[in-house]
């Protein structure tokens, strides 16, 4: 083989093993880069255990009662949930249907969401104030903290049957990403 042959054999060769290498580390590369960049643009979509602190009153902010949700942020805009609030009956309350989106800031969100009070209750102090067949309407505003951590402000409102509005209250909670 001539000089010039070998030199264009070992830059073909050179141009074969460098492509290989790309080939093989792009789709690796890609993955890592992918991940960092997910853990630093996660949005609110995804599921979350809550932590619950209801208050007596919005004013006061005096710790009512502590409970746990499980929340779940669509992609799409709408979510659900379900709570252990032992204000209610077992069976008395419906799971949460509602809607979410990015508001003021890149951290912040806004989401609103009605569960269905599915039979009414006579008031049992200091456990439950009673609650009205109806529904529970949740707003809250949701700042994430980090990719994976939350704090949320809600302002809850009960409404009987009718749609009459009998009570409103507040209520502060965390949340931690489910994985």
């Amino acid at each position: 083989m001539g000089s010039r042959t070998l030199t264009r054999f070992r830059l073909a060769a050179l141009a074969v093993i460098t492509s290989s290498a790309i080939l093989v580390a792009s789709p690796r590369m890609a993955r890592a880069e992918s991940d960092r960049t997910d853990s630093l643009n996660r949005t609110l979509a995804g599921t979350w255990w809550v932590h619950v602190t209801a208050f007596t009153d919005c004013t006061s902010r005096t710790p009512l009662a502590t409970f746990s949700a499980l929340l779940t942020f669509a992609t799409g805009g709408t979510m659900t949930g379900a709570t252990t609030n032992p204000a209610f009956a077992i069976g008395q309350r419906g799971p949460d249907h509602g809607v979410w989106f990015r508001s003021r800031g890149a951290n912040t969100y806004h989401a609103s969401s009605v569960a269905l009070v599915l039979f009414t209750t006579a008031p049992n102090f200091p456990v439950t104030p009673g609650f009205q067949a109806g529904s529970h309407r949740i707003d809250q505003t949701i700042e994430l903290t980090d990719s994976d951590h939350f704090n949320s402000e809600a302002v809850t409102q009960f409404f009987d049957a009718s749609g009459n509005k009998y009570r409103e209250g507040c209520a502060a909670a965390t949340g931690q990403r489910f994985e």
